[in-house]
């Protein structure tokens, strides 16, 4: 695979980012129908959201170790026909057991396909050039928030809801097929580690730092914020404020927009202010959007408007919160980056699965649930930000392990939101 280009690189591994990011986002336009047609609540609805999410993270913990000790080539075949398996029990699931089940086998399949193509990267090149190709990767999964829901709607509305899931299947087969025809083993035999408790150690070191789980902490709670859009937006914008289901998407489309912004204004904020600036910027910022959404359901009630702009003020505050604690949270962890990013990303996924999944608890009549969710989550951030430890050196870091190779990047939540922008910026303060 040397000798390809980096953009047919870019090309071949383009269906396997999207295996999460069109899984997480294509499904959302159709969730209102699924209370009815499988006659359940809106909460057990969600748990196909929030159970997708929070295994795509917690596999992370796993697959990585899997990854490095028997080799890229093979976790690709795998995660491709969980994902298909997964994808295709859903189309035909007759209840909402079976439907939660297959987004689970779903999700570990594309877990498996997004992280090992992140470590097929960083075999191919080195660390100047892996940083730039997963910006471009990254770049793919950001933008898919912009046309997945519009493609999921048109779909459910002229071909019904299972063509949502064939179409995922279809990108499992090319998957697949991409592995079986282009993707050598780029993970030499000689350079794979073993699985022995010599991961546990990592991990017991990583979760025992206060750094990391601070400052892990404040962007699970702003990633919260997201994935609390992402499941009550389509019961707002469907079912209280009567949009068509394929017309869902073209309003979805500007939480896409809210990533791309709040990717590059987090960059460059950080760039001129320092992190913790950026942090403080983003935390305000969520709770000003909250405040507004509380104030304006109280007042005026459900409007496209008091919906739309405080949900844009508290996600682009969530974006510079999610990517600045992110690179704080692996500040000391040079030598075991992977690692530490899969423990980051794991607890990212899971807390914010959980609050999403509370939200649901609440019937879904107003945006005020949804704005006290926003203002509770900006108050913790505060909280954890008014306790955070100051900068722990990595020299300061007591590694219980000798690191006998290099530990592979995996990918975090904020890997979709911004980190392109604030990964390769300066650390500031």
């Amino acid at each position: 695979m040397s000798n390809y280009k980096i953009y047919q690189i870019i090309l071949l591994l383009t269906p396997f980012v999207f295996s999460f990011a069109f899984g997480l986002d294509i499904y959302i336009p159709i969730i209102p129908q699924m209370t009815e047609i499988f006659d359940t609540t809106p909460a057990m609805v969600h748990l196909t959201l929030s159970l997708f999410l929070g295994a795509t993270g917690l596999g992370q913990l796993f697959i990585g170790p899997l990854s490095d000790r028997y080799g890229r080539k093979i976790v690709f075949n795998l995660a491709s026909i969980f994902y298909i398996s997964g994808s295709l029990l859903c189309a035909v699931a007759p209840h909402i057991g079976v439907l939660i089940a297959g987004r689970l086998i779903c999700a570990f399949g594309a877990c498996g396909m997004l992280v090992t193509s992140f470590a097929l990267i960083r075999d191919l090149y080195s660390q100047d050039e892996s940083a730039k190709m997963y910006s471009y990767l990254n770049g793919a999964i950001g933008i898919s928030p912009t046309f997945a829901p519009i493609i999921g709607g048109y779909l459910s509305v002229y071909f019904g809801w299972q063509s949502i899931f064939i179409f995922l299947s279809l990108i499992g087969f090319c998957t697949l097929f991409v592995t079986w025809a282009f993707i050598d083993e780029t993970h030499e035999k000689q350079k794979r580690v073993s699985l022995d408790k010599e991961i546990l150690n990592r991990y017991r070191t990583i979760f025992s730092n206060r750094q990391f789980l601070t400052y892990t902490l404040i962007a699970s709670f702003a990633e919260g914020v997201f994935f609390c859009f992402f499941s009550i937006s389509p019961f707002i914008i469907i079912d209280l404020l009567g949009v068509e289901t394929q017309n869902f998407g073209y309003y979805f489309a500007l939480f896409g927009g809210v990533i791309a912004f709040g990717g590059v204004g987090s960059g460059k904020l950080i760039e001129r202010k320092g992190i913790q600036a950026t942090i403080r910027s983003g935390i305000a910022l969520m709770i000003l959007g909250g405040i507004c959404m509380l104030t304006w359901d109280y007042f005026v009630g459900l409007t496209f408007f008091g919906f739309l702009f405080p949900m844009v003020l508290a996600c682009t505050g969530a974006i510079f919160v999610i990517g600045a604690c992110a690179s704080k949270a692996l500040e000391p962890f040079a030598p075991i980056a992977g690692t530490a990013a899969a423990a980051l990303g794991a607890m990212e996924f899971g807390i914010s699965s959980v609050i999403g999944a509370m939200l649901m608890l609440f019937p879904v009549s107003s945006t005020a649930p949804y704005g006290a969710i926003i203002v509770i989550s900006g108050l913790l951030c505060v909280i954890l930000y008014k306790c955070r430890p100051f900068t722990t050196p990595e020299s300061e870091v007591k590694f219980e392990f000798e690191a006998k190779a290099e530990f592979k990047p995996s990918l975090e939540l904020s890997a979709w939101a911004s980190s392109s922008e604030t990964k390769n910026a300066p650390l500031g303060e």
